[in-house]
């Protein structure tokens, strides 16, 4: 078990707005999933929150192969529940080890917070989920 957290001020994510529209921390599906939510900054510092707090989980397990922000990608359940989809090798990487991730991600005022819990070898569906799909968490949250 493996254990990440993260801090995002919405302020300072904001003010660096050739990052959040770049594609260099966000997938489209990501920015227009906070475009439709009532405040979008804190949302996008939400995701990125969520995002860091991965990275750090993820140190305490060798690390990972070398990714980028948007293969780590938060996508919602039916009920709005975040959860992680991975692609690339990362997906790769956490299906052979049968990681298993939860998530959750909060946010008030000018602060966004994310806990992830990483469980190595717990995965119940195989090495990457029903449909090989590198989705790392809720495997029924195919889009």
């Amino acid at each position: 078990m493996s254990t990440g957290f993260d801090l995002q001020s919405v302020t300072e994510l904001r003010e660096k707005r050739h990052l959040l529209a770049s594609g260099a921390l966000f997938t489209e599906r990501e920015r227009a999933h906070c475009r439709a939510r009532p405040v979008p900054d804190a949302s996008l510092a939400g995701l990125f929150a969520a995002k860091e707090a991965f990275v750090k989980a993820l140190s305490s397990l060798g690390g990972g192969p070398a990714h980028t922000f948007p293969e780590v990608e938060v996508v919602h359940g039916p009920a709005g529940q975040p959860r992680f989809r991975l692609h690339g090798e990362l997906a790769a990487w956490c299906g052979e080890r049968r990681i298993d991730v939860e998530l959750s991600i909060s946010h008030t005022g000018d602060l966004a917070g994310a806990v992830v819990v990483l469980l190595a070898g717990t995965a119940s569906d195989g090495p990457a989920g029903p449909a090989g799909d590198g989705l790392a968490s809720d495997r029924r949250d195919t889009p």
